[in-house]
């Protein structure tokens, strides 16, 4: 595996590696608050002394955060440590790469920022609630099991029940603090455009100085490019003579070194990496770099044993090694948004990837203000990614459970889509996975009919669909479209949820997978590879995303085990997509 340059162990972002930081991860403070009365007594002042240690970034409801109660649930929970600081000249810039849900933090009893969203990253910069000596970071956590909250699979019960897991609140993500100069690089992103062999780069600086970018080949030492840009304009782009483009058979990465000028004086420096890729679809066919790809995509919940939604670096690398082996050559990360380690490897491993906004699960005022807010942002943490394909907005209509009866409830879907495509510059959009399509640049549906028999008689065409019409993609009424108001226009047709085969265990009243339970090896493959021949021979379907990598927990559905066993010989599998190309 040949990493990038900004690749450090250790480090939990790759894609902005400074060298002068500190991990925060480890031994923390920790109290529930179930009466809620921590901030009337001042904890964020004085935080008691009999309290709980957490291991950071775990949440309280996992194994490796050493309380693992993962049956307990407490709307507020409290974090608190210590800092030492010697040096006030300089600047104090900390990271929480996500907590579960709003979160209040204060710096030596000072409030110092507020932020809600259980998917994105927040930067607070300290310095002026700093002292020289020992400081106190002190963080309340509010998480409640609100329905309409955007929560993805957590479940909103007191257990998890049919597809919806264990929630985590707190922090669960990595914690790290970077010290900086007055003046620092605050934001920047990259997308590599192969068709016009363009590098396009946003930067944004607390300074009016100069930026410094030098692009390197992978494994040279001197720059391809070596451009010098000024602080007052955003957008810039840098044309190339020629590249070569990242793809699921050739994850081609380029280096970056990104320096903030005084003059010939460097204030900060970053290390990052891109990669060249261009997606667009035409005639019903998805392209990446002018290649006409089949999609070829496995669900991937993100659940792990011990950590659940935490997963270390070796899970990571081991659940996307065994995408790749089972000849899938992409993954749609389910209801999820995922560490920035794990879109690295992603990147560097080669696969292509949807990035899917966790579901809100029922609609309300606040839960489209939330949207509005958090999608954005996590959209932004991560858009330098090379192996992001597709975004999508909504599952199922989970959180907009009634978009074929109003009117307002579709036109705040467009409003979502056309928010997002702002964004994504040549990136899919897909507005509702599955079914009841607003506006979207590809259509998909679900079904776990069990065999190609089954499913010739729910969908044995889609020339309805090209004739205008809104037809039904599932014997239980759901239609492509969420209204007559939309027309098939073209796009690419991808049948993104099936199979879910369970084996047969042994704990039958809660062990369960769609579509019943088959017996053995041979009638798992019996069975897939019969929904695989309806795919093959269904020529307008130019892709699918089979449900799924892994068991979770009660969940039973996975080629592998919860714990990464496979349950069956992996190369039959891998045979079994091979046909697809």
């Amino acid at each position: 595996m040949l990493h990038t340059k900004s690749y450090h162990k250790g480090h939990p972002n790759p894609q902005a590696y400074r060298e002068n930081y500190l991990s925060l991860d480890g031994k923390w403070d920790f109290l529930f608050d179930e009466l809620d009365e921590g901030m009337d007594k001042g904890f964020y002042k004085s935080f008691p002394k009999e309290n709980l240690k957490i291991n950071v970034p775990y949440p309280y409801q996992a194994k490796s955060s050493g309380i693992n109660l993962p049956d307990k649930h407490v709307d507020i929970v409290w974090y608190h440590r210590t800092l030492n600081i010697e040096d006030l000249s300089k600047t104090y810039l900390l990271t929480f790469l996500a907590v579960d849900y709003e979160s209040l933090l204060f710096i030596n009893g000072q409030k110092a920022f507020k932020h809600r969203g259980g998917y994105d990253s927040f930067k607070v910069d300290i310095t002026k609630y700093l002292v020289k000596g020992e400081n106190h970071i002190t963080l309340r956590v509010k998480d409640p099991t609100s329905v309409d909250q955007i929560r993805g699979k957590q479940t909103w019960r007191d257990k998890p029940f049919e597809c919806f897991y264990t929630d985590t609140s707190g922090i669960v993500l990595p914690v790290y603090l970077e010290v900086l100069n007055e003046e620092y690089i605050q934001y920047f992103a990259f997308k590599g455009d192969f068709d016009r062999k363009l590098l396009n780069i946003h930067l944004e600086a607390k300074s009016s100085l100069k930026y410094r970018i030098e692009v390197f080949k992978r494994g040279e030492s001197s720059p391809l490019k070596d451009e010098i840009f000024s602080c007052d304009k955003l957008d810039h782009q840098i044309p190339f003579e020629e590249v070569e483009g990242w793809s699921y058979e050739n994850p081609y990465l380029y280096d970056v070194k990104l320096s903030l000028l005084d003059g010939n004086k460097v204030v900060d420096e970053v290390l990052s990496y891109f990669g060249f890729v261009s997606f667009y679809a035409k005639d019903g066919h998805i392209y990446a770099n002018d290649e006409d790809i089949y999609l070829k995509f496995v669900l991937d919940q993100g659940y792990f044993p011990d950590v659940i939604t935490t997963p270390t670096e070796e899970q990571i690398i081991l659940d996307l090694n065994n995408i790749r082996e089972c000849g899938f050559n992409g993954l749609r990360k389910h209801e999820k948004i995922e560490c920035p380690l794990f879109f690295y490897y992603a990147d560097i491993i080669g696969l292509y990837m949807w990035q899917e906004c966790p579901s809100a699960h029922w609609y309300s005022y606040d839960s489209m203000k939330r949207y509005e807010e958090q999608l954005p942002r996590q959209i932004r943490d991560h858009f330098s990614h090379p192996c992001i394909m597709t975004y999508v907005i909504f599952n199922e209509s989970w959180g907009v459970q009634d978009l074929y009866r109003y009117p307002e409830m579709r036109e705040y879907v467009d409003k979502l889509y056309d928010l997002v495509k702002t964004m994504s510059l040549d990136r899919f959009v897909v507005s509702n996975d599955g079914w009841e399509h607003c506006k979207s640049d590809l259509l998909t549906f679900h079904n776990y009919a069990a065999y190609e028999e089954d499913l010739d008689k729910e969908i044995p065409s889609f020339d309805p669909l090209k004739k205008g019409e809104n037809m039904k993609i599932a014997s239980w009424g759901k239609t492509m479209f969420a209204s007559t108001d939309y027309k098939y226009q073209g796009q690419p047709i991808l049948f993104t949820e099936f199979a879910g085969i369970a084996f047969d265990y042994s704990n039958k009243d809660k062990e369960w997978g769609y579509g019943g339970k088959v017996h053995d090896e041979q009638g798992y493959l019996d069975r897939y590879a019969s929904q695989l021949r309806y795919i093959k021979k269904m020529k307008d379907i130019r892709g699918f995303c089979m449900t799924q990598l892994t068991d979770v927990e009660i969940e039973k559905n996975g080629i592998y085990t919860f714990e990464r066993k496979p349950k069956m010989t992996i190369s039959k599998i891998k045979e079994l997509h091979d046909q697809f190309k």
